[in-house]
């Protein structure tokens, strides 16, 4: 059973429908982007990719500007409720214009309105993004909590996979009149009710409970024991908040940084080959037919993660994060090798045992690393007095969206390169569809190795991040 953190039910409403509008503003404009921009319409893969990812790149630099102002109208006011507010009905309604181009334009004319609109969905997602998952550090107050606090936003966060990507299927139904008006209508689904209802009651939950004392208390409290002149020889003063210096704490940072970059860029750019493998080998280029194997394999995933969610987490907290870590980038590399039999036609149906060894990945980049993040944001609150979170959480995201920015770029770039073509539909080369199933299961394997090595450099141990209450842990 997935453990309850302990908050008021307000707060666990808050994380919940918060992370559900996250997921489906960071995941539904790629599902539903794909089959029809590229697969319906027949734009050029990299051209699309560079017109999705392009805003990402700009929202990426804004990342911490953002976490700054977070950070400071929470320590003013005791909550982000306007940033929420405002934010999640932004995203929510541009998300929902993107789908109303024409059909009928030409492709420069389809490829500018994408991005138009792309650009200022990915400015307001940026802001809702690091308030929500803000919020989720906020509420966290020690090393058990906040385990159990990303555990249960993550478990929310996973019911989503159940339904976005059947969005592009469900855009196909006859009921519409057509794909053209079905994607209009879904589009303003998932953005009206999916992004900005949701978010408004995650807005209006946290803001009827005043934020937590601790996080309160440490954003304005001076530093402890540590003595000003000491943080101005390092280039730091009590009021610049803004940085972390220490370097054992920027190291581990980085470290987790990297596995963040190497789950949402490196091993996702192979993934995406999964798609294409259902489509145009397994089921020779029937896209519907592909498009619900693909549904299929998502739903399973997402159903295995539910399961797993609350088993890894019981093993974080018995184990420890790290050794949990290194389990699950184990099962993780068999999961990649056996990819190789199992994108066969005639074998669509074992897409469910890839569901079941890829779940544990997705607890590892939703609960354990997280947590460790909120770990690693306590440990420098109590060597520095300040409250750092919007930092934190900003500096994951602006990686989080260069990492996908990669993958859109490098899937693009990657299908050119192997010989993908989309105008040949079905009629795909032998050569092509071979280097496909050699990236999505060669590429993740040895990326798998990759971040066993960086755990294993990781200089602060559990025993250390398990902060003791009564004392401070001295640099």
């Amino acid at each position: 059973m997935l453990p309850l953190p302990d908050i008021s039910r307000q707060h666990k409403v808050a994380l919940g429908f918060g992370f559900l509008a996250l997921f489906f503003a960071n995941n539904s404009l790629s599902a539903m982007a794909v089959p029809y921009f590229q697969m319906t319409l027949g734009l050029d893969p990299f051209w699309l990719s560079l017109v999705i990812a392009a805003p990402i790149i700009c929202a990426a630099f804004i990342s911490q500007v953002v976490g700054r102002v977070s950070d400071r109208l929470n320590t003013k006011h005791g909550n982000r409720r306007f940033l929420l507010l405002v934010s999640g009905i932004s995203s929510g309604v541009l998300f929902s214009a993107i789908w109303q181009v024409p059909s009928d334009a030409s492709q420069i004319a389809i490829l500018a309105y994408v991005l138009t609109f792309n650009f200022l969905f990915s400015v307001a997602l940026t802001f809702l993004t690091i308030n929500v998952k803000s919020l989720a550090f906020d509420l966290s107050r020690n090393e058990t909590q906040r385990v159990n606090v990303m555990a249960f936003g993550s478990f929310f966060e996973r019911l989503g996979t159940f339904a976005y990507f059947w969005l592009f299927p469900l855009a196909q139904l006859s009921l519409w009149g057509g794909v053209y008006i079905g994607i209009q209508y879904v589009g303003w689904i998932v953005g009206i009710v999916l992004i900005g209802l949701f978010s408004i009651v995650t807005a209006w939950c946290r803001a009827t409970v005043q934020r937590n004392t601790e996080s309160r208390t440490d954003s304005r409290q001076k530093p402890v024991n540590v003595n000003p002149i000491v943080l101005r020889n390092r280039g730091q003063t009590p009021h610049d908040v803004a940085l972390v210096r220490d370097p054992k704490i920027k190291l581990a940072l980085y470290l987790l940084l990297g596995l963040t970059l190497i789950k949402f860029g490196a091993i996702s750019i192979f993934t995406s080959f999964d798609y294409y493998l259902l489509v145009y080998f397994v089921k020779h280029g029937d896209i519907a037919t592909g498009a619900y194997w693909k549904g299929i394999l998502s739903s399973a995933f997402a159903l295995f993660t539910l399961i797993m969610i609350p088993i890894f987490s019981h093993l974080t907290l018995k184990l420890g994060k790290l050794k949990t870590l290194s389990i699950i980038y184990w099962l993780t590399a068999l999961g990649a090798l056996l990819k190789w039999f199992i994108y066969q036609p005639g074998f669509e149906w074992m897409v469910v045992i890839d569901a079941l060894l890829g779940a544990p990945s997705w607890v590892a980049i939703s609960v354990v690393i997280p947590s460790m993040l909120a770990d690693l944001c306590a440990y420098e609150r109590r060597l520095s007095g300040h409250n750092k979170v919007g930092y934190f959480v900003s500096i994951q995201n602006k990686v989080i969206n260069f990492a996908l920015v990669s993958t859109m770029i490098g899937a693009g770039m990657l299908l050119n390169i192997v010989g993908f073509d989309a105008n040949a539909g079905s009629e795909q080369s032998a050569n092509s569809i071979f280097w496909m199933r050699v990236c999505l299961a060669g590429g993740p394997l040895i990326l798998c190795f990759v971040s066993l090595f960086l755990v294993k450099m990781y200089p602060l141990s559990d025993q250390q991040m398990a902060l003791n209450e009564n004392a401070l842990v001295q640099t």
